[in-house]
Protein backbone atom coordinates (compact mmCIF):
# COMPACT_ATOMS: atom_id res chain seq x y z
CA UNK A 1 0.00 0.00 0.00
CA UNK A 2 1.33 3.42 -0.90
CA UNK A 3 2.36 5.64 2.01
CA UNK A 4 0.23 8.75 1.42
CA UNK A 5 1.77 10.57 4.40
CA UNK A 6 5.23 10.44 2.87
CA UNK A 7 3.83 11.62 -0.49
CA UNK A 8 2.00 14.54 1.16
CA UNK A 9 4.68 17.24 1.33
CA UNK A 10 2.42 19.71 3.16
CA UNK A 11 1.68 17.14 5.86
CA UNK A 12 5.40 16.47 6.27
CA UNK A 13 6.00 20.21 6.83
CA UNK A 14 3.16 20.36 9.37
CA UNK A 15 4.51 17.30 11.19
CA UNK A 16 7.89 18.99 11.56
CA UNK A 17 6.21 22.11 12.97
CA UNK A 18 4.18 19.99 15.42
CA UNK A 19 7.37 18.33 16.70
CA UNK A 20 8.86 21.77 17.24
CA UNK A 21 5.70 22.95 19.03
CA UNK A 22 5.76 19.92 21.35
CA UNK A 23 9.42 20.58 22.25
CA UNK A 24 8.63 24.23 23.05
CA UNK A 25 5.66 23.24 25.21
CA UNK A 26 7.93 21.05 27.34
CA UNK A 27 10.41 23.92 27.80
CA UNK A 28 7.95 26.60 28.99
CA UNK A 29 5.23 26.60 31.64
CA UNK A 30 2.81 28.95 29.81
CA UNK A 31 0.41 27.87 27.07
CA UNK A 32 1.76 28.44 23.58
CA UNK A 33 -1.77 28.72 22.18
CA UNK A 34 -2.22 32.02 24.06
CA UNK A 35 1.23 33.46 23.36
CA UNK A 36 1.11 36.24 20.73
CA UNK A 37 4.75 35.86 19.63
CA UNK A 38 4.28 32.14 19.09
CA UNK A 39 1.01 32.66 17.19
CA UNK A 40 2.72 35.22 14.90
CA UNK A 41 5.52 32.77 14.19
CA UNK A 42 2.99 30.02 13.46
CA UNK A 43 1.16 32.30 11.01
CA UNK A 44 4.45 33.10 9.24
CA UNK A 45 5.11 29.38 8.97
CA UNK A 46 1.66 28.79 7.44
CA UNK A 47 2.26 31.55 4.89
CA UNK A 48 5.64 30.11 3.88
CA UNK A 49 4.14 26.65 3.38
CA UNK A 50 1.23 28.07 1.35
CA UNK A 51 3.65 29.96 -0.92
CA UNK A 52 6.02 27.01 -1.23
CA UNK A 53 3.40 24.52 -2.40
CA UNK A 54 1.21 26.55 -4.73
CA UNK A 55 1.39 24.49 -7.94
CA UNK A 56 1.22 20.83 -8.99
CA UNK A 57 -0.35 19.49 -5.79
CA UNK A 58 -1.72 16.01 -5.21
CA UNK A 59 -5.36 15.77 -4.03
CA UNK A 60 -4.14 14.99 -0.51
CA UNK A 61 -1.85 18.02 -0.51
CA UNK A 62 -4.64 20.30 -1.77
CA UNK A 63 -6.94 19.10 1.01
CA UNK A 64 -4.25 19.61 3.65
CA UNK A 65 -3.60 23.15 2.38
CA UNK A 66 -7.30 24.05 2.54
CA UNK A 67 -7.53 22.83 6.11
CA UNK A 68 -4.36 24.73 6.98
CA UNK A 69 -5.90 27.96 5.58
CA UNK A 70 -8.91 27.49 7.85
CA UNK A 71 -6.58 27.10 10.81
CA UNK A 72 -4.70 30.21 9.70
CA UNK A 73 -7.91 32.28 9.58
CA UNK A 74 -8.78 31.07 13.07
CA UNK A 75 -5.37 32.19 14.37
CA UNK A 76 -5.69 35.57 12.64
CA UNK A 77 -9.02 36.21 14.38
CA UNK A 78 -7.50 35.18 17.69
CA UNK A 79 -4.51 37.48 17.20
CA UNK A 80 -6.43 40.41 15.65
CA UNK A 81 -10.06 40.41 16.90
CA UNK A 82 -10.73 43.81 15.30
CA UNK A 83 -11.79 43.25 11.67
CA UNK A 84 -10.07 46.44 10.39
CA UNK A 85 -6.83 45.58 12.09
CA UNK A 86 -7.11 42.08 10.64
CA UNK A 87 -7.63 43.43 7.12
CA UNK A 88 -4.61 45.72 7.50
CA UNK A 89 -2.56 42.75 8.73
CA UNK A 90 -3.59 40.70 5.66
CA UNK A 91 -2.69 43.54 3.27
CA UNK A 92 0.73 43.98 4.85
CA UNK A 93 1.24 40.20 4.85
CA UNK A 94 0.52 40.04 1.11
CA UNK A 95 3.12 42.74 0.41
CA UNK A 96 5.68 41.01 2.61
CA UNK A 97 4.90 37.68 0.96
CA UNK A 98 5.28 39.20 -2.52
CA UNK A 99 8.68 40.63 -1.64
CA UNK A 100 9.71 37.28 -0.15
CA UNK A 101 8.63 35.41 -3.30
CA UNK A 102 10.69 37.82 -5.45
CA UNK A 103 13.74 37.27 -3.22
CA UNK A 104 13.24 33.51 -3.33
CA UNK A 105 13.01 33.54 -7.12
CA UNK A 106 16.19 35.61 -7.41
CA UNK A 107 17.96 33.28 -5.00
CA UNK A 108 16.81 30.25 -7.01
CA UNK A 109 18.01 31.84 -10.26
CA UNK A 110 21.44 32.52 -8.71
CA UNK A 111 21.56 29.00 -7.29
CA UNK A 112 20.74 27.47 -10.69
CA UNK A 113 23.43 29.50 -12.47
CA UNK A 114 26.00 28.47 -9.85
CA UNK A 115 24.95 24.83 -10.20
CA UNK A 116 25.23 24.92 -13.99
CA UNK A 117 28.65 26.56 -13.75
CA UNK A 118 30.01 24.01 -11.26
CA UNK A 119 28.63 21.10 -13.34
CA UNK A 120 30.18 22.57 -16.48
CA UNK A 121 33.58 22.95 -14.75
CA UNK A 122 33.47 19.24 -13.88
CA UNK A 123 33.39 18.42 -17.58
CA UNK A 124 29.74 17.40 -17.93
CA UNK A 125 27.65 18.41 -20.95
CA UNK A 126 25.59 21.59 -20.65
CA UNK A 127 22.63 21.17 -18.28
CA UNK A 128 19.30 22.89 -18.96
CA UNK A 129 17.92 23.71 -15.51
CA UNK A 130 14.75 25.69 -14.83
CA UNK A 131 13.17 26.87 -11.58
CA UNK A 132 10.13 24.74 -12.35
CA UNK A 133 12.28 21.58 -12.33
CA UNK A 134 13.51 22.25 -8.82
CA UNK A 135 10.32 23.72 -7.33
CA UNK A 136 9.22 21.97 -4.14
CA UNK A 137 11.47 18.95 -4.68
CA UNK A 138 14.01 17.78 -2.14
CA UNK A 139 15.89 15.70 -4.72
CA UNK A 140 16.07 15.61 -8.51
CA UNK A 141 17.97 13.41 -11.00
CA UNK A 142 19.33 14.77 -14.28
CA UNK A 143 20.40 12.29 -17.00
CA UNK A 144 23.31 13.19 -19.30
CA UNK A 145 25.30 11.26 -21.90
CA UNK A 146 27.98 11.67 -24.56
CA UNK A 147 29.93 9.48 -26.96
CA UNK A 148 33.59 8.65 -26.28
CA UNK A 149 35.05 7.98 -29.72
CA UNK A 150 33.17 5.42 -31.83
CA UNK A 151 33.17 2.50 -29.42
CA UNK A 152 32.26 3.85 -25.98
CA UNK A 153 29.48 5.92 -24.46
CA UNK A 154 29.34 7.60 -21.04
CA UNK A 155 26.02 8.06 -19.27
CA UNK A 156 25.52 10.05 -16.06
CA UNK A 157 22.70 10.48 -13.59
CA UNK A 158 23.38 13.64 -11.58
CA UNK A 159 21.63 13.81 -8.19
CA UNK A 160 20.76 17.29 -6.90
CA UNK A 161 19.56 17.75 -3.31
CA UNK A 162 18.31 20.70 -1.31
CA UNK A 163 20.92 22.04 1.08
CA UNK A 164 21.06 24.98 3.48
CA UNK A 165 21.94 27.36 0.63
CA UNK A 166 19.80 25.86 -2.11
CA UNK A 167 20.31 22.91 -4.41
CA UNK A 168 23.72 21.26 -4.63
CA UNK A 169 25.24 18.24 -6.31
CA UNK A 170 25.04 15.26 -3.95
CA UNK A 171 26.79 12.89 -6.36
CA UNK A 172 26.24 11.01 -9.60
CA UNK A 173 26.13 7.55 -11.11
CA UNK A 174 28.51 7.12 -14.06
CA UNK A 175 28.05 4.28 -16.56
CA UNK A 176 30.53 3.24 -19.25
CA UNK A 177 29.01 1.37 -22.21
CA UNK A 178 31.43 -0.50 -24.46
CA UNK A 179 29.96 -1.23 -27.86
CA UNK A 180 32.61 -3.49 -29.42
CA UNK A 181 33.17 -7.22 -29.03
CA UNK A 182 31.01 -8.33 -26.11
CA UNK A 183 29.02 -5.21 -25.17
CA UNK A 184 29.45 -4.35 -21.49
CA UNK A 185 28.21 -1.80 -18.99
CA UNK A 186 30.22 -0.72 -15.94
CA UNK A 187 28.76 1.76 -13.46
CA UNK A 188 29.68 3.34 -10.15
CA UNK A 189 28.25 6.05 -7.87
CA UNK A 190 30.64 8.91 -7.12
CA UNK A 191 29.78 11.03 -4.07
CA UNK A 192 30.28 14.79 -4.33
CA UNK A 193 33.28 15.99 -2.32
CA UNK A 194 33.58 19.70 -3.15
CA UNK A 195 36.78 20.49 -5.02
CA UNK A 196 37.80 16.82 -4.78
CA UNK A 197 34.73 15.50 -6.60
CA UNK A 198 35.66 13.08 -9.40
CA UNK A 199 35.17 14.87 -12.74
CA UNK A 200 33.39 13.42 -15.78
CA UNK A 201 36.70 12.66 -17.51
CA UNK A 202 38.17 11.08 -14.37
CA UNK A 203 35.04 8.92 -13.98
CA UNK A 204 35.54 7.58 -17.52
CA UNK A 205 39.20 6.83 -16.81
CA UNK A 206 38.39 5.08 -13.53
CA UNK A 207 35.68 2.96 -15.15
CA UNK A 208 38.23 2.09 -17.85
CA UNK A 209 40.44 0.56 -15.15
CA UNK A 210 42.97 3.36 -14.78
CA UNK A 211 44.03 5.30 -11.68
CA UNK A 212 43.35 8.93 -10.78
CA UNK A 213 45.02 11.22 -8.26
CA UNK A 214 42.70 13.10 -5.88
CA UNK A 215 42.89 15.02 -2.61
CA UNK A 216 45.06 17.82 -1.26
CA UNK A 217 48.06 18.00 1.02
CA UNK A 218 48.52 14.94 3.23
CA UNK A 219 45.30 13.49 1.84
CA UNK A 220 46.60 13.49 -1.74
CA UNK A 221 46.42 9.97 -3.09
CA UNK A 222 45.82 7.72 -6.09
CA UNK A 223 42.49 5.93 -6.35
CA UNK A 224 41.49 2.93 -8.44
CA UNK A 225 38.24 0.95 -8.67
CA UNK A 226 38.47 -2.68 -7.60
CA UNK A 227 36.35 -4.50 -10.18
CA UNK A 228 36.61 -7.73 -8.14
CA UNK A 229 35.05 -6.28 -4.99
CA UNK A 230 31.68 -4.56 -4.51
CA UNK A 231 30.01 -3.13 -1.43
CA UNK A 232 26.42 -3.66 -0.23
CA UNK A 233 25.15 -0.86 -2.52
CA UNK A 234 26.61 -2.53 -5.62
CA UNK A 235 29.43 0.00 -6.03
CA UNK A 236 33.03 -1.02 -6.51
CA UNK A 237 35.30 -0.66 -3.52
CA UNK A 238 38.15 1.79 -4.03
CA UNK A 239 41.84 1.08 -3.63
CA UNK A 240 43.79 4.11 -2.39
CA UNK A 241 47.54 4.63 -2.59
CA UNK A 242 48.93 7.43 -0.43
CA UNK A 243 52.44 8.99 -0.68
CA UNK A 244 53.76 6.54 1.92
CA UNK A 245 53.01 3.70 -0.48
CA UNK A 246 56.08 4.77 -2.45
CA UNK A 247 54.89 5.63 -5.96
CA UNK A 248 56.41 8.83 -7.36
CA UNK A 249 55.02 9.49 -10.83
CA UNK A 250 57.61 12.07 -11.93
CA UNK A 251 60.59 9.98 -10.80
CA UNK A 252 59.15 6.95 -12.58
CA UNK A 253 58.70 9.00 -15.75
CA UNK A 254 62.33 10.15 -15.64
CA UNK A 255 63.44 6.55 -15.97
CA UNK A 256 62.09 6.54 -19.54
CA UNK A 257 63.96 8.25 -22.40
CA UNK A 258 60.97 10.35 -23.46
CA UNK A 259 61.27 13.27 -25.84
CA UNK A 260 58.52 15.19 -23.96
CA UNK A 261 60.64 15.32 -20.79
CA UNK A 262 63.01 17.73 -22.50
CA UNK A 263 60.39 20.47 -22.40
CA UNK A 264 59.08 21.79 -19.04
CA UNK A 265 55.64 22.72 -20.40
CA UNK A 266 55.18 19.34 -22.09
CA UNK A 267 56.38 17.55 -18.95
CA UNK A 268 53.89 19.45 -16.80
CA UNK A 269 51.05 18.64 -19.20
CA UNK A 270 52.07 14.97 -19.34
CA UNK A 271 52.15 14.66 -15.54
CA UNK A 272 48.77 16.39 -15.22
CA UNK A 273 47.15 14.09 -17.80
CA UNK A 274 48.52 10.94 -16.18
CA UNK A 275 47.28 12.08 -12.75
CA UNK A 276 43.82 12.51 -14.28
CA UNK A 277 43.92 8.88 -15.41
CA UNK A 278 44.57 9.55 -19.09
CA UNK A 279 46.53 7.39 -21.49
CA UNK A 280 49.09 9.55 -23.24
CA UNK A 281 50.93 8.97 -26.51
CA UNK A 282 54.61 9.87 -26.09
CA UNK A 283 57.84 9.60 -28.09
CA UNK A 284 60.43 7.10 -26.87
CA UNK A 285 63.97 8.05 -27.94
CA UNK A 286 66.46 5.19 -28.43
CA UNK A 287 69.64 6.36 -30.04
CA UNK A 288 68.77 7.71 -33.47
CA UNK A 289 65.37 6.03 -33.44
CA UNK A 290 62.07 7.28 -32.08
CA UNK A 291 59.03 5.17 -31.23
CA UNK A 292 55.48 6.33 -30.49
CA UNK A 293 54.10 4.48 -27.48
CA UNK A 294 51.18 5.00 -25.09
CA UNK A 295 51.64 5.16 -21.33
CA UNK A 296 49.43 5.24 -18.23
CA UNK A 297 50.11 5.41 -14.50
CA UNK A 298 50.00 2.19 -12.48
CA UNK A 299 50.43 3.24 -8.83
CA UNK A 300 49.51 -0.21 -7.51
CA UNK A 301 52.71 -1.66 -8.98
CA UNK A 302 54.65 1.63 -8.67
CA UNK A 303 55.21 1.71 -12.42
CA UNK A 304 53.88 2.81 -15.79
CA UNK A 305 52.00 0.64 -18.25
CA UNK A 306 53.40 0.84 -21.80
CA UNK A 307 51.55 0.00 -25.02
CA UNK A 308 52.57 -0.09 -28.68
CA UNK A 309 50.61 1.50 -31.51
CA UNK A 310 48.42 -1.62 -31.75
CA UNK A 311 47.41 -1.33 -28.09
CA UNK A 312 49.54 -4.33 -27.07
CA UNK A 313 51.32 -4.16 -23.74
CA UNK A 314 55.10 -3.84 -24.01
CA UNK A 315 58.08 -3.31 -21.73
CA UNK A 316 61.65 -1.99 -21.79
CA UNK A 317 64.76 -3.88 -20.84
CA UNK A 318 66.51 -2.99 -17.59
CA UNK A 319 68.63 -0.34 -19.26
CA UNK A 320 65.67 1.21 -21.06
CA UNK A 321 67.40 0.70 -24.39
CA UNK A 322 65.24 -1.97 -26.05
CA UNK A 323 61.50 -2.61 -26.40
CA UNK A 324 60.38 -6.05 -25.31
CA UNK A 325 57.12 -7.84 -26.11
CA UNK A 326 54.90 -9.75 -23.72
CA UNK A 327 55.52 -13.21 -25.20
CA UNK A 328 56.73 -15.84 -22.77
CA UNK A 329 59.08 -18.76 -23.34
CA UNK A 330 61.70 -18.92 -26.05
CA UNK A 331 62.18 -16.08 -28.46
CA UNK A 332 61.71 -16.55 -32.19
CA UNK A 333 64.69 -17.97 -34.15
CA UNK A 334 66.01 -19.68 -31.01
CA UNK A 335 66.28 -23.45 -30.38
CA UNK A 336 67.83 -25.68 -27.72
CA UNK A 337 71.03 -27.67 -28.35
CA UNK A 338 70.12 -31.34 -28.42
CA UNK A 339 71.71 -33.88 -26.16
CA UNK A 340 71.98 -31.58 -23.11
CA UNK A 341 69.61 -31.41 -20.16
CA UNK A 342 68.94 -29.16 -17.23
CA UNK A 343 71.03 -26.03 -16.75
CA UNK A 344 73.59 -27.23 -19.28
CA UNK A 345 71.11 -26.75 -22.12
CA UNK A 346 72.02 -23.64 -24.08
CA UNK A 347 69.91 -21.38 -26.30
CA UNK A 348 71.47 -20.90 -29.67
CA UNK A 349 70.32 -19.00 -32.73
CA UNK A 350 69.27 -20.84 -35.84
CA UNK A 351 71.58 -20.40 -38.79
Amino acid sequence: MKNTTMDNRVEIELSRWLSREQRFQKLFSFSLNANRDFIKEKLRFYRRVSSKYKGQLTPQESLTLRMMRQERRHLEKQLYPNVWVRLAYKAISRMVRGAQIARDQQRQTTNIEQLKDSIRKMGFPEVALQREQLANKEKISIPLSYQVGKKEQMQFDLVLKQGSKGYELAGYTASLHRQEGNPSRIKHYFKAAGENTVTAEQAHNLLSGRSVMKGNGDNRHWMQLDFNDRNAQGNYNIKRFYPGYGFDLEKTLRKLPLKELGNKAETKELVRDLKNGKRRTVTLVQGNKQHHITIEANPRFKSLNLYNTKGQKIALDKNGNRLLGQKKGLQRKVRLRKGLVGKDRMRIKRN
